[in-house]
C-alpha cells in the first residue's frame, strides 16, 4: 500500500463519518491534477487492495448512474 492511497482511504473515511453517510468499505477516485508547468493528468487512485476488476465495475456503475440518473438504480431494472 502505498502512503498516497492509505492516506485517501483515512480522508474518505473521516469524511463519509462527519457528514453521516455511512461506514466507507471502499472507493475508486479520479482526478484532474495540474502540475508546476500547468500541464493536466488524470489519475485513478483506489483504496487500498481494492482489485482492478472492482475498480473498473465501480467506475462503470457510475457512469451508468451519471448518464441515466432517473431510470437508473444498479439493480439492472
Amino acid at each position: 500500500m502505498s502512503a498516497l492511497t492509505e492516506d485517501l482511504e483515512v480522508a474518505l473515511a473521516e469524511v463519509m463519518a462527519e457528514n453521516e453517510r455511512g461506514l466507507l468499505a471502499r472507493a475508486v477516485v479520479v482526478v484532474e491534477v495540474l502540475d508546476e508547468e500547468g500541464e493536466r493528468t488524470l489519475s485513478v487512485l483506489t483504496t487500498p487492495g481494492l482489485p482492478d476488476w472492482d475498480a473498473l465495475g465501480m467506475c462503470r456503475f457510475g457512469v451508468l448512474s451519471i448518464e441515466n440518473p432517473a431510470g437508473f438504480n444498479g439493480e439492472g431494472e
